[in-house]
């Protein structure tokens, strides 16, 4: 293979530097000397080629690109600082996903697509990412995943990878009499289920989202608009199917309204805080109660083993939990009645009364109402836009005292 390197290379006239050359002796356990033009190239244990890091020791030899990448991504979202990529006293979320988007994920995600990636790399991929999700919306690493990504609407970075995949794998079998596309072919038709052809794990794809046979798309090749429609309605009904079937297990996700997330698609308590950073650090309080990740007194008994008492340290009635702590701590009354007047009396006017006698007849709906009103159909996007308003000061305020009560 350098024989004919070298002998194109003199044909055509242009030089091949030994100096940034060299050679890996991939899975090989003998030493070699290999040479271009009578000088002995380099033979290292890992090199860079196409901007991918290759190592002749992993199995895949791929092995150092994942904790590149994310290195990589983490100097990116460094530098996005500046601009107001961080939770508390930041940018919107929706804003700083946006910055993410646009800056973070091309420079993590660089060249996975064309690489064999193993269940840990894909692991580390989906543990830094939400991790950094987490970060932007200030939520505690207990949050449930599926509540951190359907809050946000954004899909996960498995899925992402699978979408750059298949959209190089139509490419490829669209690139008539090329060398990619006859490869292509005999991928498919020789290598096992088990082999390591990436071709192979384009079936494997293809099959997890109940898309057309790569087989079948060789012979008759989509448009590009049309194959990449088809993508992302498939691998986006899969995966938010899953958040959601996920997120109904957790009990702790009650209160908060997946039912009606999309990817794409911010959450309301997200949508409706605006770009003011004191709405936004109102609304990181909020999205604690939607979660369950607020530490209340229940939590810490929990966390504890049942060593530490749940009783409510305020006012010492019953335990302290979402509904005790909203609603019903004597402590907060002052605080807590104004509000709930101000819900009322909107309430009233843009529902009907057995609407309003059942929102806040029972503890529950007005609960609901508090924590997360878009379950509620009924309110318009104008209703759930004031509604939030006063419930985020509503919670920030309440916060606020407790805290100070707690000194």
């Amino acid at each position: 293979m350098l024989d004919l390197q070298t002998f194109h290379a003199n044909k055509f006239r242009y030089l091949i530097s030994s100096q940034k050359s060299c050679v890996l002796n991939y899975r090989c356990a003998d030493s070699y000397d290999w040479s271009i033009n009578g000088e002995i190239l380099d033979t290292p244990e890992n090199a860079v080629h196409l901007g991918i890091q290759r190592d002749k020791l992993s199995r895949l030899g791929t092995k150092e690109v994942v904790p590149g990448r994310i290195q990589l991504a983490r100097q990116t979202v460094y530098s996005l600082m500046g601009a107001g990529l961080y939770g508390l006293n930041g940018v919107n979320p929706k804003v700083s996903l946006h910055l993410i988007r646009c800056y973070v994920i091309p420079r993590l995600l660089y060249g996975l697509e064309v690489i064999l990636l193993s269940k840990t790399d894909i692991s580390n991929l989906t543990i830094y990412f939400v991790k950094l999700l987490k970060r932007i919306q200030h939520l505690p690493d207990r949050t449930a995943n599926a509540a951190v990504l359907l809050l946000i609407g954004q899909i996960p970075i498995e899925a992402e990878i699978h979408k750059r995949i298949l959209g190089i794998f139509r490419n490829i079998i669209d690139n008539d009499n090329s060398v990619e596309r006859d490869l292509a072919f005999r991928q498919l038709a020789m290598k096992s289920d088990s082999s390591n052809s990436w071709f192979r794990k384009v079936v494997i794809i293809t099959e997890l989202y109940d898309l057309p046979s790569p087989h079948d798309l060789l012979v008759s090749p989509p448009s590009k608009s049309k194959w990449k429609k088809l993508v992302n309605s498939s691998v986006n009904y899969y995966w938010i199917t899953k958040l959601k079937s996920e997120a109904s297990e957790k009990s702790s996700l009650n209160l908060l309204n997946y039912a009606d997330a999309e990817f794409g698609s911010i959450h309301s308590i997200w949508n409706t805080c605006g770009s003011e950073p004191y709405s936004t650090l109102r609304a990181c309080i909020k999205s604690k109660l939607a979660c369950n990740t607020y530490t209340l007194q229940c939590d810490k008994s929990k966390f504890s083993k049942r060593q530490i008492s749940a009783i409510c340290p305020l006012c010492g009635i019953e335990d302290e939990n979402r509904l005790h702590f909203i609603l019903r701590c004597s402590r907060l009354n002052n605080v807590r009645n104004s509000f709930i007047q101000s819900l009322k009396t909107f309430i009233k006017d843009v529902v009907t009364t057995n609407l309003y006698d059942e929102l806040f007849s029972s503890e529950i709906n007005t609960l609901q109402l508090i924590i997360d009103c878009s379950v509620f159909h009924f309110l318009t996007r104008g209703d759930v836009f004031k509604v939030e308003c006063i419930t985020r000061g509503l919670c920030f305020k309440l916060h606020q005292v407790r805290s100070n009560l707690l000194r």
